[in-house]
């Protein structure tokens, strides 16, 4: 995230114009109690098709994360119009990467998964201790040693975990950086039935009302994608032009959104996500989570999962990931 500040504040007036309270919350309200309500329940899956096609689902909503991440990071911070048009992964030139290596969105989400893993279920504690191993160690970072692209929200938390706290920010810490590693919850809160988790993993970096209510609009989108429908949720935008390429939480979902519903393909909607430039990144990452989760794991071409640095081993954490899930 980090230079993604300069246009946090350059462009959140024109998405707040654009987005309306009324309008963001209207499907929220149904409750996040339908989003999880086959959490647990197997005896509603009663097929082994069934269950590899929901395989499928959650692993394209997380390799749709990394795959968009990558996707989008060489063309992150630029002007909606002032980029060059990327169909394949591309080096990096913000900081000097070659083509397939993620940012904080996915080290994040892999951190999530690493300590479900670990402790073989869900640990807030660990999940916050990972991700300060993650700031200050690069721990499942794709440059070894180090992490970057951090913004300042998350860094703060990573001082405010340190000292204790497990919920951190303030009311204008409405960044885009819990939903960009949003997936590993969402699926770990269907899993154990429990939607309260969406929000304790989102407060840990950003304690926020607006980002809260992001958060419950996403999980809608994911539940209904996951059950095997096309999402009734439609964005607040209805052109490339109207899309604020931001990296404020709202703008980010209702661009993400706006991709997947104007493409008839994950690779279509992924390549006009990533196209808005600006925090192009976190736009493909939140876009491949959706795409991913309606779309599944097949539907995301294959040469872009392969190009991403060490992919085997990131497909063994994410298999290892879903195998607890299975548990």
């Amino acid at each position: 995230m980090g230079l993604k500040l300069i246009w946090n504040d350059m462009l959140k007036e024109r998405a707040e114009a654009l987005v309306t309270p009324a309008s963001r919350n209207a499907q929220v309200g149904i409750g996040l109690d339908k989003i999880v309500h086959r959490a647990g329940n197997t005896a509603q899956t009663t097929t082994k098709g069934e269950i590899a096609m929901e395989t499928d689902r959650a692993k394209g909503m997380l390799w749709g994360l990394i795959v968009g991440d990558a996707f989008g990071s060489p063309i992150q911070f630029t002007h909606k119009d002032s980029h060059k048009h990327i169909t394949e992964m591309e080096p990096c030139p913000v900081f000097g990467l070659p083509p397939g290596y993620w940012t904080d969105d996915s080290s994040m989400a892999m951190c999530i998964m690493d300590s479900f893993v670990r402790k073989g279920g869900y640990d807030l504690q660990d999940i916050a201790d990972t991700f300060v191993k993650w700031y200050s160690e690069g721990y499942l970072s794709s440059m070894e040693g180090r992490s970057f692209d951090v913004g300042f929200a998350t860094s703060s938390a990573m001082h405010g975990i340190r000292e204790g706290r497990l919920r951190n920010g303030h009311e204008d810490s409405q960044g885009n950086g819990s939903i960009m590693r949003f997936a590993p919850a969402w699926l770990i809160a269907r899993k154990l039935g429990n939607p309260a988790i969406l929000h304790e993993i989102s407060d840990l970096t950003h304690d926020s009302r607006r980002v809260r209510e992001v958060v419950d609009r996403f999980a809608l989108i994911l539940g209904e994608h996951m059950e095997g429908r096309r999402t009734a949720v439609k964005s607040e935008y209805s052109s490339r032009e109207e899309c604020n390429n931001s990296g404020w939480a709202v703008s980010t979902l209702e661009s993400a959104l706006w991709a997947f519903q104007s493409a008839k393909s994950f690779e279509e909607g992924m390549i006009a996500a990533v196209d808005l430039g600006g925090d192009a990144d976190t736009i493909g990452a939140v876009y491949g989570q959706i795409a991913g989760a309606y779309y599944g794991y097949d539907a995301i071409p294959g040469r872009w999962v392969k190009a991403i640095k060490t992919w085997r081993k990131v497909d063994g954490l994410v298999e290892a990931f879903l195998g607890v899930l299975a548990g």
